[in-house]
Protein backbone atom coordinates (compact mmCIF):
# COMPACT_ATOMS: atom_id res chain seq x y z
CA UNK A 1 0.00 0.00 0.00
CA UNK A 2 1.56 3.31 -1.03
CA UNK A 3 1.27 6.51 0.97
CA UNK A 4 -1.69 7.88 -1.03
CA UNK A 5 -3.63 4.64 -0.57
CA UNK A 6 -2.74 4.62 3.12
CA UNK A 7 -4.00 8.18 3.54
CA UNK A 8 -7.22 7.46 1.68
CA UNK A 9 -7.75 4.55 4.07
CA UNK A 10 -6.95 6.79 7.07
CA UNK A 11 -9.51 9.33 5.91
CA UNK A 12 -12.10 6.59 5.45
CA UNK A 13 -11.36 5.22 8.93
CA UNK A 14 -11.81 8.71 10.40
CA UNK A 15 -15.09 9.15 8.53
CA UNK A 16 -16.18 5.75 9.87
CA UNK A 17 -15.78 7.04 13.42
CA UNK A 18 -12.16 6.35 14.26
CA UNK A 19 -11.39 10.02 14.81
CA UNK A 20 -8.18 9.26 16.71
CA UNK A 21 -6.56 8.44 13.34
CA UNK A 22 -6.69 12.14 12.53
CA UNK A 23 -3.70 12.65 14.84
CA UNK A 24 -1.59 10.68 12.35
CA UNK A 25 -2.41 13.19 9.62
CA UNK A 26 -1.93 16.16 11.97
CA UNK A 27 1.48 14.90 13.08
CA UNK A 28 2.51 14.12 9.51
CA UNK A 29 1.50 17.47 8.01
CA UNK A 30 1.93 19.92 10.89
CA UNK A 31 5.35 21.05 9.57
CA UNK A 32 3.85 21.79 6.13
CA UNK A 33 0.89 23.68 7.59
CA UNK A 34 3.10 25.70 9.92
CA UNK A 35 5.37 26.52 6.98
CA UNK A 36 2.40 27.87 5.02
CA UNK A 37 1.09 29.82 8.01
CA UNK A 38 4.50 31.36 8.73
CA UNK A 39 4.34 33.08 5.35
CA UNK A 40 1.32 35.06 6.55
CA UNK A 41 1.90 35.76 10.27
CA UNK A 42 4.86 36.60 12.45
CA UNK A 43 3.80 35.90 16.04
CA UNK A 44 3.90 32.37 17.47
CA UNK A 45 0.43 32.73 18.99
CA UNK A 46 -1.11 33.68 15.66
CA UNK A 47 0.77 30.88 13.91
CA UNK A 48 -0.54 28.28 16.35
CA UNK A 49 -4.08 29.60 16.20
CA UNK A 50 -4.15 29.70 12.43
CA UNK A 51 -2.66 26.21 12.12
CA UNK A 52 -5.27 24.87 14.54
CA UNK A 53 -8.05 26.46 12.54
CA UNK A 54 -6.70 24.86 9.37
CA UNK A 55 -6.62 21.40 10.94
CA UNK A 56 -10.14 21.83 12.31
CA UNK A 57 -11.41 23.04 8.93
CA UNK A 58 -9.68 20.12 7.22
CA UNK A 59 -11.25 17.68 9.70
CA UNK A 60 -14.68 19.13 9.08
CA UNK A 61 -14.19 18.78 5.31
CA UNK A 62 -12.71 15.28 5.25
CA UNK A 63 -15.80 13.89 3.56
CA UNK A 64 -15.04 16.06 0.52
CA UNK A 65 -11.58 14.48 0.08
CA UNK A 66 -12.02 12.02 -2.77
CA UNK A 67 -8.44 10.87 -3.19
CA UNK A 68 -8.13 12.31 -6.70
CA UNK A 69 -5.02 14.15 -5.53
CA UNK A 70 -2.55 13.58 -2.75
CA UNK A 71 -3.85 14.39 0.72
CA UNK A 72 -0.91 16.77 1.14
CA UNK A 73 -1.94 18.74 -1.97
CA UNK A 74 -5.54 18.92 -0.80
CA UNK A 75 -4.50 20.07 2.68
CA UNK A 76 -2.04 22.57 1.21
CA UNK A 77 -4.84 24.22 -0.79
CA UNK A 78 -7.06 24.43 2.30
CA UNK A 79 -4.17 25.98 4.26
CA UNK A 80 -3.35 28.50 1.54
CA UNK A 81 -6.98 29.54 1.07
CA UNK A 82 -7.52 29.84 4.82
CA UNK A 83 -4.39 32.00 5.18
CA UNK A 84 -5.44 34.22 2.29
CA UNK A 85 -8.87 34.70 3.88
CA UNK A 86 -7.16 35.45 7.18
CA UNK A 87 -4.93 38.06 5.57
CA UNK A 88 -7.95 39.74 3.97
CA UNK A 89 -9.83 39.81 7.27
CA UNK A 90 -6.86 41.20 9.18
CA UNK A 91 -6.42 43.97 6.67
CA UNK A 92 -10.11 44.81 7.03
CA UNK A 93 -10.15 44.71 10.82
CA UNK A 94 -6.59 45.96 11.34
CA UNK A 95 -6.25 44.07 14.61
CA UNK A 96 -4.08 41.29 15.89
CA UNK A 97 -5.56 37.89 15.24
CA UNK A 98 -7.21 36.24 18.26
CA UNK A 99 -5.27 38.41 20.66
CA UNK A 100 -8.50 39.25 22.42
CA UNK A 101 -9.70 35.65 22.75
CA UNK A 102 -6.62 34.34 24.58
CA UNK A 103 -6.38 37.43 26.73
CA UNK A 104 -10.03 37.17 27.74
CA UNK A 105 -9.77 33.44 28.45
CA UNK A 106 -6.76 33.92 30.71
CA UNK A 107 -8.52 36.71 32.54
CA UNK A 108 -11.71 34.73 32.99
CA UNK A 109 -9.92 31.65 34.29
CA UNK A 110 -7.81 33.64 36.73
CA UNK A 111 -8.96 33.11 40.32
CA UNK A 112 -7.41 36.35 41.57
CA UNK A 113 -9.58 38.93 39.83
CA UNK A 114 -10.44 42.20 41.48
CA UNK A 115 -13.26 42.11 44.01
CA UNK A 116 -15.69 44.13 41.91
CA UNK A 117 -15.46 41.52 39.16
CA UNK A 118 -15.82 38.54 41.53
CA UNK A 119 -19.53 37.98 40.91
CA UNK A 120 -19.15 38.24 37.17
CA UNK A 121 -16.20 35.86 37.28
CA UNK A 122 -18.11 33.37 39.43
CA UNK A 123 -20.97 33.36 36.92
CA UNK A 124 -18.53 33.05 34.04
CA UNK A 125 -16.60 30.22 35.71
CA UNK A 126 -19.84 28.34 36.47
CA UNK A 127 -20.88 28.67 32.86
CA UNK A 128 -17.49 27.49 31.63
CA UNK A 129 -17.54 24.53 34.06
CA UNK A 130 -20.96 23.52 32.79
CA UNK A 131 -19.67 23.85 29.25
CA UNK A 132 -16.62 21.73 30.05
CA UNK A 133 -18.95 18.99 31.31
CA UNK A 134 -20.80 19.08 27.99
CA UNK A 135 -17.89 18.96 25.54
CA UNK A 136 -15.64 16.04 24.58
CA UNK A 137 -13.52 14.87 27.57
CA UNK A 138 -10.26 15.00 25.60
CA UNK A 139 -10.95 18.61 24.61
CA UNK A 140 -11.96 19.73 28.11
CA UNK A 141 -8.90 18.07 29.67
CA UNK A 142 -6.56 19.82 27.23
CA UNK A 143 -8.36 23.15 27.77
CA UNK A 144 -8.04 22.91 31.56
CA UNK A 145 -4.38 22.00 31.37
CA UNK A 146 -3.73 24.99 29.12
CA UNK A 147 -5.87 27.67 30.78
CA UNK A 148 -6.44 26.55 34.38
CA UNK A 149 -3.07 24.91 35.03
CA UNK A 150 -1.26 27.28 32.63
CA UNK A 151 0.80 24.42 31.19
CA UNK A 152 2.81 24.71 28.01
CA UNK A 153 1.87 22.52 25.08
CA UNK A 154 5.21 20.74 25.47
CA UNK A 155 4.47 19.91 29.14
CA UNK A 156 0.97 18.76 28.21
CA UNK A 157 2.42 16.58 25.47
CA UNK A 158 4.82 14.89 27.88
CA UNK A 159 2.09 14.28 30.45
CA UNK A 160 -0.52 12.95 28.03
CA UNK A 161 1.78 11.24 25.53
CA UNK A 162 0.09 13.15 22.69
CA UNK A 163 1.70 15.33 20.05
CA UNK A 164 1.85 19.09 20.54
CA UNK A 165 -0.03 19.59 17.26
CA UNK A 166 -2.86 17.31 18.35
CA UNK A 167 -3.11 19.13 21.70
CA UNK A 168 -3.31 22.48 19.96
CA UNK A 169 -6.17 21.16 17.88
CA UNK A 170 -7.92 19.83 21.01
CA UNK A 171 -7.60 23.19 22.79
CA UNK A 172 -8.90 24.97 19.71
CA UNK A 173 -11.88 22.62 19.46
CA UNK A 174 -12.60 23.08 23.19
CA UNK A 175 -12.61 26.85 22.75
CA UNK A 176 -14.92 26.59 19.76
CA UNK A 177 -17.34 24.24 21.54
CA UNK A 178 -17.26 26.37 24.71
CA UNK A 179 -17.99 29.47 22.69
CA UNK A 180 -21.02 27.74 21.17
CA UNK A 181 -22.14 26.59 24.63
CA UNK A 182 -21.78 30.07 26.13
CA UNK A 183 -23.68 31.62 23.23
CA UNK A 184 -26.53 29.16 23.73
CA UNK A 185 -26.60 29.24 27.54
CA UNK A 186 -25.07 32.53 28.60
Amino acid sequence: MDRQEEEIQLVQDILDGESHHYEVLVDRYAPMVFSVVNRFVKSDADTEELAQQIFVKTYERLSSFKGDSKFSSWLYMIAMNHCKDYAKNIRRQNKNFNEVDDHVLHQKMDQHEAADAAIENAEWNNLIKKGLDEINDKYSKAFLMKYESDMTYQAMSQRLGTSVSALKVRVYRAKKQLKDFVEQNG
